[in-house]
């Protein structure tokens, strides 16, 4: 089996039906899911769908049941949301002054979240051959209002400060990442208008941000995904 399907939808139909272990109704139900979503194509070795476009890599991370059985049922969930960008990669690998360390995996990461952050609707199940088809045309149809529209939020550096989601902005989550994948883009102006969107919503973190700053003076580094990161980054960025 190669690393991206993209049979014939025809074929992928009849595939579709046909199969009866889980592993290959789900590898079926998942390569049929990427030909509904513009873009995308399903990447059997990490499990995930995923759309390229001029550097960027958005990615909806999919999971099969622990209790698939043939004949009982089988069903997958739609796990993760992640966006990388190669420019923000190369950014990081160029500047290691002025970002934090976070492992390999994860050097041209922009944004990720849990699917259960944007929908409480996160299961297709395909038990029944008849109703494969309609039961991925139904989750197609929800990941366009739900997990397109969150790609969309970081995809325009010149609007991102403005269309993020405010999940993405907490003091722990993945505003430092946004922050510098702005940076990297040249959106110097944008990045600062974020960290005062970052600033009015973790007004709480005031003291961590400060702390942050002054390890930046004194030549420290905090850990990512810390209070104290985006502090940091504040800082050595000259977004105050």
């Amino acid at each position: 089996m190669s690393d991206v399907e993209s049979p014939q939808p025809d074929g992928l139909i009849a595939r579709l039906t046909q199969m009866e272990k889980p592993a290959d109704v789900v590898q079926a139900g998942a390569t049929c899911l990427a030909q509904m979503l513009d873009g995308f194509n399903w990447v059997s070795s990490r499990q995930s769908l995923e759309r390229r476009r001029a550097g960027r890599r958005e990615v909806i991370t999919l999971e099969k049941s622990k209790w698939n059985r043939s004949g009982q049922s089988i069903q997958f969930i739609v796990a993760n949301l992640t966006v990388f960008d190669d420019g923000l990669a190369a950014w990081r690998r160029a500047n290691p002054e002025l970002t934090v360390r976070r492992p390999e995996s994860v050097e041209a990461i922009v944004c990720a979240s849990s699917f259960l952050d944007t929908s409480s609707e996160h299961d297709v199940m395909l038990t029944r051959p008849e109703e494969r088809w309609a039961r991925l045309e139904q989750c197609a149809t929800h990941l366009r209002g739900t997990a397109l529209p969150w790609f969309a939020g970081s995809a325009d550096p010149e609007r991102l400060p403005q269309t993020v989601p405010d999940t993405l902005l907490t003091a722990r989550g993945f505003a430092q990442d946004l922050i510098e994948f702005l940076i990297s883009s040249g959106h110097h102006a944008q990045a600062r208008e974020l960290w005062k969107r970052v600033l009015e919503r973790n007004a709480a973190h005031q003291q961590a941000f400060t702390a942050g700053q002054d390890m930046a003076r004194s030549g420290e580094e905090p850990r990512w995904h810390t209070p104290e990161a985006l502090g940091w980054s504040a800082s050595v960025l000259r977004l105050r």
